[in-house]
Formats: structure tokens, sequence, C-alpha cells
């Protein structure tokens, strides 16, 4: 019974194994294939002022209230395409940000939503937060 109880513990523990890389794995593949959701052109300047700064992983994001020309206001989700390890040695924290500031940014809008894009120069109150990674 040894060596039998030893053989179906492994092969346990070898299915699980399996089950839990192969979760995994879609996820990952999934995220790393988004540069294709970016237009080609670049858009703006666009400002409005930061509603919330999200400052962890995968890709920061900033969140801001754009009016727009018929007095309406959208909210605006510009990501960044760094993590926040890479941002930090820009300069950037988690207080770069802060609710009520004004931003101004260069981006390239998502192929389906026009209120995404991803940064590629930002301004906070008139000071560029460094994007030369």
């Amino acid at each position: 019974m040894g060596i039998a109880h030893f053989n179906l513990q492994r092969m346990i523990l070898v299915v699980a194994a399996s089950l839990v890389s192969l979760s995994i794995v879609p996820t990952a593949g999934a995220h790393h294939g988004g540069a294709v959701e970016w237009q080609n052109t670049e858009i703006g300047p666009i400002t409005g002022t930061a509603t919330d700064f999200v400052f962890r992983f995968p890709h920061v994001v900033v969140y801001i209230d754009v009016e727009g020309e018929s007095g309406e206001t959208d909210s605006w989700a510009v990501n960044t395409r760094w993590t926040p390890t890479i941002l930090r040695q820009e300069g950037w924290s988690r207080n770069s940000i802060e609710p009520g500031d004004t931003i101004t940014v260069m981006c390239r809008p998502h192929i389906t939503d026009p209120t995404v894009c991803s940064m590629n120069k930002i301004e906070v109150n008139g000071e560029e937060l460094s994007l030369d990674i």
C-alpha cells in the first residue's frame, strides 16, 4: 500500500498543479494582447478634472471628468502603458494626482470606447509628469 498510496498522492498533486497553471495562462495571455485595442492616431489636448487616480498593477489609470461641446460631462479613463514600478522611476507616486487636479492629456483612443485612451503625455495643474521611459 505504501508505494501505491505515494503514487496516488503524486498523481493528484500533478493534476492539481496542471489545473492551476491552466487557469492562470489565459489571463496573462489576454492581458498582454492589449496593444491592438488602441487606435494609431493621437487625440488631444483633452482637459478635465481628476476624479480618481489608481496607482496599482497592472497599469496606472487616471479618471477625469471632461466637459463636452454641448456642456455635458463625460467621464474618461486615461491609462498608462507602464506599471507603477516603472513610473516611480520617473518620479510618479500615489500622490502625483489628487481628485480636483486639472489634467491635460494627449492620448491614443480606444478602438471601441471614445472615453478611454492610452496617454502619450500628461500635465497635472500645468506641470508635465514624465513619461520618457
